[in-house]
């Protein structure tokens, strides 16, 4: 018993098509990216949302999300491909234009703001001794190399906290 009208094929040029199906038959590419090239592909051949799924056993929301996010890119790329002056693209930009489609998109959250730099001075200050920088300890602990740190300008602000989890983290890639 279906539960609606079938969803129309989705727009593609036959260049786009091309393009897809041999960027799709490499043997180096992402599964996940082999997958939803595949959904689009079948989803311009006229395949239904669930004879897509059942083709390639994935949920019926995955193949809809994806065909979604062609329908809703296909202007953008369509203009992409005819160019600014009109000329067209070649076809490696108009690849990888369309493989930002299926690209997953940047997750959530704030971005890290202690680089990779600023941990590994961390990890070198807590290799010295606390002496060499005045502090009246035999050994480091978190709260004092997080002070020293900021003192010393390596970064504006760190908790102690987040000291321990830089080195945490230090001690399980060396070991």
């Amino acid at each position: 018993m279906s539960r609606g009208r079938p969803a129309p094929r989705i727009t593609m040029t036959e260049r786009q098509y091309s393009l897809l199906s041999q960027h799709w038959a490499k043997h180096s590419l992402a599964h996940h990216i082999k997958t939803r090239i595949r959904i689009l592909l079948l989803a311009n051949e006229g395949y239904s949302h669930a004879s897509i799924k059942r083709e390639l056993r994935i949920d019926i929301n995955t193949v809809k999300r994806w065909r979604r996010r062609w329908e809703t890119e296909f202007d953008s790329i369509k203009a992409f491909e005819l160019g600014e002056s009109g000329q067209g693209v070649g076809d490696k930009a108009l690849l990888k234009r369309m493989l930002l489609v299926v690209k997953d998109n940047p997750r959530s959250g704030a971005p890290k703001r202690i680089t990779l730099a600023q941990e590994q001075q961390i990890i070198a200050l807590a290799c010295e001794k606390p002496e060499d920088y005045g502090v009246p300890i035999t050994q480091w602990n978190r709260e004092m190399l997080a002070h020293v740190a900021k003192s010393k300008g390596v970064v504006e602000a760190i908790s102690p906290r987040y000291v321990s989890e830089i080195l945490k983290k230090s001690q399980a890639s060396t070991s």
